[in-house]
């Protein structure tokens, strides 16, 4: 399985549908009062699935990383208790079972470990390959620093606790960081729709004020610029708030 290729479901294409159609809809209706505006669902749809795309894989990314670890921890443990390297991942996959179950990606992962192992395939060529699958940076790290001890006999209980603690505080920071953020992300949310509510109050209240803008070239251009403006302060606020550690 390629982790950096997330491919949408029937039901999220839906979603999706329905969600640009109401987005159109209302992009007609407030900013060109048209229905020749509709034309651009096309476009609100491409925005949408690509977004959707990019935050499945992301929470994906995140998923398999605690995953990751949690195995990592299993396989350090084992070897400590005396297990070779290839029981250790073994034991990993029954912890992974506990805790994850057997549907996880950690666990079919290391289920194919396992199982390619056994008919004399190289651990270290079967986690190179699982890193690049994963796209997870901690996950690639892991592989290449595993190779060069598989290379050089180095201490493999050594270098999974090192590994696995640089992974544990990366992950503490991130969860740090996303919860300092959380609450300007609310507000950042909220302040995404109130142009739209300011937009539609105004039409409902003091809708004759608004009537130059609509059925001519200039009002067009003019709601136009509005709305690309509208749409690049959302995308700058994005940005401000996305910290990557």
């Amino acid at each position: 399985m390629n982790y950096q290729i997330y491919k949408l479901s029937v039901k999220e294409y839906i979603s999706i549908s329905a969600c640009a159609a109401g987005i159109t809809v209302g992009i007609a209706i407030l900013f060109y009062e048209s229905a020749w505006a509709c034309l651009i669902f096309p476009i609100v749809f491409s925005v949408l699935r690509k977004r959707t795309i990019g935050n499945r894989r992301q929470i994906r990314f995140q998923t398999l990383s605690v995953q990751f670890l949690d195995a990592m921890r299993a396989v350090s443990t084992a070897l400590l208790g005396g297990y070779s390297m290839e029981n250790a991942w073994k034991e990993a996959q029954n912890e992974i079972a506990l805790v994850h179950g057997e549907e996880s990606y950690m666990y079919r992962e290391l289920e194919e470990i396992n199982r390619s192992v056994s008919l004399r395939v190289p651990l270290e060529n079967l986690l190179d390959e699982f890193g690049q699958r994963s796209g997870v940076e901690d996950i690639q790290n892991f592989s290449e620093v595993f190779s060069f001890a598989k290379r050089s006999g180095g201490d493999f209980v050594k270098m999974i606790e090192t590994t696995t603690e640089h992974m544990r505080q990366k992950q503490d920071t991130e969860r740090d960081i996303s919860v300092a953020v959380a609450s300007r992300k609310l507000e950042q949310n909220v302040m995404n729709v109130m142009p739209m509510f300011m937009l539609a109050y105004m039409k409902i209240s003091s809708g004759d004020y608004l009537d130059v803008l609509y059925g001519n070239t200039f009002g067009v251009l003019f709601m136009t610029g509005c709305l690309a403006l509208y749409f690049i302060a959302m995308i700058i606020a994005e940005k401000i708030l996305s910290i990557r550690v």
